[in-house]
């Protein structure tokens, strides 16, 4: 029954394609930026044009959602470091956004002051807020070849970040106002990311070259802001890459900042690599890399990975022998079902029993029902998503769901991105559309 209701599910969720309600329109000298409202109720944001220009559409589509995003960031940051006045933690940030500023593209910054420009706010205050960077416990996953149905390519992205970003002054938390954002940059590759108002970063996307990114945090010994972060290369990799050998030179482009993980697929071919970095070393391998079949000892427990053509399988620690030496935490601790080691077990485990049957709905599901896994059965103890993502990057579909509501009021459990509707969108369709 429960796999009935699941393809039952994938049968309502293929239907979600039209566009329901325009929101905005916002013309520039080199594109026109948008805003709709899709029938399953998702908010698609629209950009062309110059990085400057897009900014900007996206300034005045959207002034008070980014507001609102301001303020809900900033109220966080108080709340964690209450004892530092945050005009003085906005200087320190913005400190830090200057060590990392000489290795940022310049589309990059000339979108952050588009925003600034369009939003009249500060681009200090915007450039601050680009360098808030946590640590969360995502995941990822990439099959193709004789692991899928078809053969084709289909990649997770599970995005396990903060929930609490509340605006103060309207009480409306980040995630309710979660964006898909469609690019068209001037001469560049259009590309999909999922962001929220005023977050100009990815975290993770798909462009219409076939190229998919996930990513996933990586605590190391070696971190530093002086390097190309996590967001911009994301994005970079995404706007310009055109396979997937152009895909990984972006995503190791030095200066190294660490401490990531990221799962980087090609729909064309297809295939996708896992990079494991951090400030100091890198490591990029398939499913037949030598990290898929390492074996290593760590803080007293052995661990030992057996590959599986057309499976690769990350959450929050690497596999390979270069880079579980700067791990500096345990695995494991106890029995814990959250810890890195235990979900990774669990979500390999999973797509193995499903080896060759997999698609772009069924692995949604398996991402779902391994996140429910790891609550306890009072709801405690789970992993907050603020979105999920499958990529199918040759045909363009993909399916996503989003975090809604307040954590502090509803709980974790109810509000997560694994609990709330998917629904599936095409990226050539969203190319499309016009306003």
């Amino acid at each position: 029954m429960k796999r009935f209701l699941a393809i039952a599910l994938g049968v309502f969720v293929f239907s979600t394609l039209s566009h329901a309600e325009v929101l905005g329109v916002y013309k520039m000298d080199s594109g026109t930026g948008w805003l709709e409202k899709s029938e399953p109720g998702n908010l698609i944001l629209h950009l062309e044009g110059t990085y400057y220009d897009m900014g900007f559409e996206q300034g005045k589509l959207l002034t008070k959602e980014c507001l609102e995003t301001m303020r809900g960031a900033k109220a966080y940051v108080q709340r964690q470091l209450w004892f530092i006045p945050y005009p003085i933690l906005e200087k320190i940030f913005y400190r830090e956004f200057k060590k990392a500023e000489p290795f940022m593209p310049e589309d990059f910054k000339q979108e952050m002051k588009g925003l600034a420009d369009a939003g009249g706010v500060p681009l200090e205050e915007v450039q601050a807020l680009h360098m808030l960077i946590y640590i969360a416990s995502c995941s990822a996953t990439a099959a193709f070849g004789p692991a899928t149905k078809d053969g084709q390519l289909y990649q997770t992205r599970s995005l396990d970040f903060i929930l609490t970003f509340i605006d103060p002054e309207t009480k409306i938390p980040m995630q309710n106002n979660s964006l898909i954002v469609v690019y068209k940059p001037a001469g560049q590759v259009p590309y999909v990311t999922f962001s929220w108002p005023g977050v100009l970063g990815s975290v993770g996307g798909m462009n219409a070259k076939g190229i998919s990114v996930s990513e996933m945090s990586l605590p190391s010994k070696y971190e530093t802001p002086a390097g190309l972060s996590m967001m911009w290369r994301i994005k970079q990799t995404l706007s310009k890459a055109e396979n997937l050998d152009s895909a990984v030179l972006l995503m190791t482009q030095k200066p190294l900042e660490g401490g990531y993980l990221y799962m980087v697929g090609d729909g064309n071919i297809p295939s996708a690599v896992a990079i494991e970095m951090d400030a100091k070393k890198v490591y990029v391998g398939g499913w037949d890399g030598p990290a898929e079949k390492n074996s290593y000892r760590h803080w007293g427990k052995f661990y030992k990975y057996e590959p599986k053509p057309g499976l690769i399988v990350r959450t929050n620690h690497p596999l390979s022998a270069e880079l579980i030496a700067d791990y500096p935490v345990p695995l494991d601790l106890g029995n814990m079902k959250a810890m890195s080691g235990a979900r990774y077990r669990d979500i390999k485990e999973r797509d193995l029993k499903e080896y060759g049957s997999l698609d772009l709905v069924r692995e949604m599901e398996i991402m779902r029902e391994h996140y429910l896994a790891i609550c306890n059965p009072d709801h405690q103890g789970c992993a907050g998503s603020n979105y999920q993502a499958v990529f199918a990057p040759k045909s363009g579909d993909f399916l996503v769901s989003f975090a809604y509501g307040n954590p502090e009021i509803e709980g974790v459990f109810k509000i997560s991105a694994w609990n709330q509707p998917y629904h599936r969108y095409n990226l050539f369709e969203l190319l499309g559309r016009k306003p």
